[in-house]
């Protein structure tokens, strides 16, 4: 075409046509392709880490998301996730390889000012990229996190306006990290630390559930003690006579063991009572209730407020024989403690088969009251009663 003449795609005189090589195109096009790609694969992992960082995740499995979604984009030898306790002036650090496809992982506590972790204060909640690894101080011992690696990039974890953690990214120098890169890591960041924010959250939730769980199960023991226990003597009530019983018995039956019931009152206490008024009566039975619980085998023995003056004792494992030497010593620090102003007079009763609950306690009370017709404050385990249910 002659110098001058009108370019028809222009329509400007002596403007000469160009064309665009072939291949400079397919090269700005395969650029364009490539950034495309890249930043779809971007957008791709990060609504993948959106939808996998739940609330209930520990900080190892939140590492171990970030990690499977920023490798094939990024690069990177370890992943750390450290988290600020500001109270201990820690960092409670967990690590994960890239290695460990489920989870090689190591933890630890270092100070807050240890060299690798330290400039993500000094920043600000600024990033640190690329920053060298430095050989550990003396005295301040390498984090339990991979430090092998030649660059560390440190991003700061907000939660509430405030650095509550930090996201560090081990990497060689040759994982360059770009603009689209870089802010690619902060949009990372900012999902961490909201799934730190929560896996905290989730944890206070189990606190205080396992709090409030404690406490239910305290307040249970305490309304079941309160239902089964005298207010006065601080002994077990007759309704839980009657319910620790029958298993005994059976018990007994089943192993064949040995097993002894004593039943006991305070000769005199009404006269006492009438005599001292009630308030000295209630306070002579505290004493007796008191007295009871320190001699008898606190593992072993159970001791019932049966009513009024008259008291329980219920012995597993235990011979007439033996139960005569425990009552008598009990007898003896009873009138001790009482400086003798009302007596004790008990019977003791041993299970033999084909016995009952109803027939165990009926036969310590009938040798109870024979101990009384002989004068009383005495103990009557000779002869013991038996009587074969129907």
């Amino acid at each position: 075409m002659p110098v001058g003449t009108p370019n028809r795609r222009s329509g400007k005189p002596g403007a000469v046509g160009r064309r665009t090589a072939p291949d400079s195109v397919d090269r700005a096009g395969g650029r364009r392709s490539e950034t495309g790609r890249s930043r779809n694969a971007r957008v791709q992992a990060a609504a993948a880490m959106a939808r996998r960082l739940t609330a209930g995740l520990k900080p190892e499995e939140i590492l171990e998301v970030i990690r499977d979604q920023t490798r094939p984009i990024i690069g990177g030898d370890c992943w750390a996730l450290a988290r600020l306790d500001r109270e201990s002036r820690t960092w409670e650090v967990t690590a994960v390889r890239v290695q460990s496809a489920g989870g090689h992982e190591s933890r630890g506590q270092v100070p807050h000012d240890h060299s690798l972790l330290a400039p993500i204060l000094e920043a600000a909640g600024a990033p640190v990229f690329g920053r060298r690894s430095a050989s550990p101080e003396s005295g301040n011992r390498v984090p339990p996190l991979p430090v092998a690696a030649p660059l560390h990039t440190l991003l700061p974890l907000m939660a509430g306006g405030q650095l509550a953690g930090a996201l560090i990214l081990g990497h060689s120098p040759g994982d360059f990290l770009d603009r689209s890169d870089r802010d690619f890591l902060r949009l990372v960041a900012d999902q961490a630390a909201l799934a730190l924010e929560n896996a905290r959250l989730s944890e206070q939730v189990r606190a205080s559930q396992a709090t409030l769980a404690s406490r239910q199960v305290a307040l249970e023991h305490q309304l079941k003690r309160l239902t089964v226990t005298d207010d006065l003597t601080g002994l077990y009530n007759q309704r839980d006579l009657f319910e620790q019983l029958p298993r005994e018995v059976q018990r007994a039956k089943r192993a064949g063991s040995a097993c002894s019931l004593c039943l006991f009152d305070l000769d005199g206490f009404k006269e006492y009572n009438d005599t001292h008024g009630h308030l000295e009566g209630d306070r002579l039975l505290r004493t007796v209730g008191s007295v009871v619980s320190r001699t008898i085998r606190a593992k072993t023995d159970r001791a019932f407020r049966y009513g009024g003056d008259e008291f329980v004792l219920l012995l597993p494992h235990t011979s007439r024989a033996e139960a005569q030497v425990l009552v008598d010593r009990l007898r003896k620090a009873v009138s001790e403690a009482l400086a003798g102003a009302v007596g004790f007079s008990a019977g003791i009763a041993e299970y033999s088969p084909g016995m009952e609950s109803r027939d165990f306690i009926e036969a310590a009370d009938r040798l109870m009251y024979r101990a009384k017709r002989k004068g009383g404050n005495r103990l009557e385990p000779e002869g013991a009663l038996r009587r074969r249910s129907a």
